[in-house]
């Protein structure tokens, strides 16, 4: 199925899968591209949508993405079936678990990513913070989704990334909103 198509499809049920809009998907796409990304990682896979993106991108630069969700059942095998509808499951590794648990450790994963998407459970994104700030490689980027829709709850997650010294950070309206936090 062309890719174009499935994204298509999977539009269709954003707000029961709390899917990035498309000009979030659009922009992780094109950033992975213009920067040449090749590692990355994404916290929060739901039924694929963000990932097709994000791998579409990478099947253009080598690169590869890796995606966890703790949804076993229902999501992480729906995203395993877009994946192959989409052509693009080779680029991509999917990780079933709880994140920060499951992000791939140094020694059976990448020990370094060139950038980290955010789009989990929102609470819990400082804990995610303090499991990979250190494995962004400089220049590298974290994008956290939400910002706007969820302001309230990401204000910890905010202020923490703000303050860190190795990251510049800024929030951009697009999509639901979305915080850039590149590193140093």
């Amino acid at each position: 199925m062309q890719i174009a198509k499935i994204l298509s499809e999977l539009e269709k049920t954003r707000s029961q899968f709390w899917n990035v809009n498309k000009i979030v998907g659009n922009f992780l796409n094109l950033l992975i591209k213009a920067n040449k990304y090749k590692t990355v990682l994404e916290i929060g896979t739901s039924n694929g949508y963000s990932g097709i993106w994000m791998a579409e991108a990478l099947s253009k630069t080598g690169g590869r993405l890796y995606t966890i969700e703790s949804h076993e059942k229902e999501r992480f095998e729906l995203a395993t079936r877009n994946f192959k509808k989409a052509g693009l499951e080779k680029y991509i590794t999917q990780i079933a678990g709880h994140a920060p648990e499951a992000i791939p450790s140094r020694t059976a994963g990448p020990k370094m990513f060139d950038l980290v998407f955010l789009d989990a459970t929102k609470y819990e994104y400082p804990l995610y913070f303090e499991v990979i700030k250190n494995r962004i490689k400089k220049g590298g980027m974290i994008i956290a989704d939400n910002t706007m829709s969820h302001h309230e709850e990401l204000l910890p997650f905010l202020k923490i990334v703000k303050k860190d010294k190795t990251f510049v950070a800024a929030e951009f309206q697009i999509g639901s909103g979305i915080l850039v936090a590149v590193k140093n």
